[in-house]
């Protein structure tokens, strides 16, 4: 099936002006589980083209987590389309978590992507009763036995439009995200964002390591050389693990292979999200990965690794990274999104954006799990704004690391 091209917001919107008659009431939310996803496939990419979300659902990131993850973390996928008639307007893909005796919807794959929104159409996004889904889905979600809604890191807009899952008394997420607008050409762009002491400092390193050997930055666009790039992300963050003993998220078998046959899956022809992958190079040596993923204007940088030893003193993460962001801007990409957790380097280039928790108890058994969850946050948000803890737990955890070495 071919599906139709990305159009520009202006376009869609354009469209939606002119369908601004969208009957709510008639739409339906259906439960599709993994082994149906297949028949779910062409429907889920004409939202992914047409309509707005994150790439981190688009159909195949959420395919590879369901058949390489799910049955590690005890979760059933629960894939929530809504339809009005024959048409898709809303996915939220959900999966259903057995915990503490109660079953709790979480976003699918919630610890090992990012941001989430789901995908809507831009009909339904411009419905001035669009807001009214939230209690329509907790009623489907309760008559499906969910004990407890825990939907986490959830973008409050929705390109150009309000979140219709958001209402501010949400829980404010313990993480942000440092998404950014790009422009073009790239050069002027930088000289915006960096300052002259930085971007000195940024052709000092750049000359350093080119003082090493051939350096060389790799847009991968082969099978091949993604592969490769994968398998030096994962290889790097081990090494890094060991020295620190900081976990890495890839550090399971099943993990790996989620994310080397998410970003393959992602490259086929009708897939409206594509992979970004590059790599930095010495002497053909990766020194530093950087993979990412592209829907419509967007890009969302979702993993970076470095190698290990004397060559980390010239930054080769971020001398990678400023090319990838100029790269982008020469594209003509609109936005680029750092993702999740603060870091220096993201501080230098954009703003933090909050994101939101939805927490909402539909049974007593979800009472008593939103109470540990509530008590487990607390707490995650004293220990992140705690340094002398952070301090004293990465000294302890890289000792342990080289006990073990």
């Amino acid at each position: 099936m071919a599906l139709p091209q990305s159009t520009s917001n202006s376009e869609r919107s354009n469209r939606a002006d002119c369908n601004n008659t969208l009957d709510l009431n008639k739409l339906s939310f259906q439960i599709i589980s993994d082994t149906d996803l297949p028949k779910l496939r062409n429907d889920w990419l004409i939202l992914e083209a047409l309509g707005d979300g994150s790439a981190y659902h688009a159909y195949e990131w959420c395919k590879s987590w369901a058949k390489h993850v799910a049955h590690s973390e005890r979760a059933t996928t629960l894939i929530v389309a809504g339809y009005i008639d024959s048409k898709l307007h809303t996915l939220l893909p959900l999966a259903l978590h057995q915990c503490h005796l109660a079953k709790t919807a979480r976003w699918l794959g919630e610890e090992i992507f990012n941001q989430n929104t789901g995908y809507w159409s831009q009909e339904l996004l411009q419905a001035p009763q669009a807001h009214f889904l939230r209690p329509r889905l907790v009623a489907a979600l309760k008559a499906w036995g969910v004990d407890l809604i825990h939907l986490g890191n959830m973008a409050c807009c929705v390109g150009d439009h309000d979140n219709p899952l958001i209402r501010l008394d949400d829980t404010t997420s313990t993480n942000a995200i440092y998404p950014f607008k790009l422009a073009s050409p790239a050069e002027e762009f930088i000289k915006t964002k960096r300052s002259k002491g930085a971007r000195k400092k940024h052709r000092s390193k750049l000359s350093k390591l080119q003082s090493l050997g051939t350096l060389s930055f790799t847009a991968e666009t082969t099978k091949e050389g993604a592969t490769t790039t994968v398998d030096a992300m994962i290889r790097q963050r081990e090494l890094r693990q060991a020295e620190t003993g900081i976990p890495t998220a890839f550090a399971l078998p099943n993990y790996q292979s989620f994310v080397r046959e998410a970003f393959t899956n992602l490259s086929q022809d009708d897939s409206p999200s594509k992979p970004v992958i590059y790599s930095l190079k010495l002497d053909d040596e990766i020194i530093s990965t950087c993979l990412s993923l592209k829907s419509g204007k967007r890009v969302y940088c979702y993993c970076t690794s470095i190698i290990s030893g004397e060559l980390m003193r010239n930054s080769p993460g971020e001398l990678l990274m400023q090319h990838v962001i100029e790269d982008m801007c020469e594209e003509g990409m609109e936005v680029f999104d750092f993702g999740l957790g603060e870091e220096r380097f993201k501080l230098a280039w954009a703003e933090p954006e909050y994101l939101k928790d939805w927490i909402e108890p539909l049974t007593f058994k979800g009472k008593l799990a939103a109470a540990l969850e509530s008590l487990k946050l607390s707490f995650k948000r004293k220990l992140r704004n705690n340094e002398r803890f952070w301090q004293l737990y990465r000294r302890v955890r890289g000792i342990f690391a080289r006990m073990q070495r």
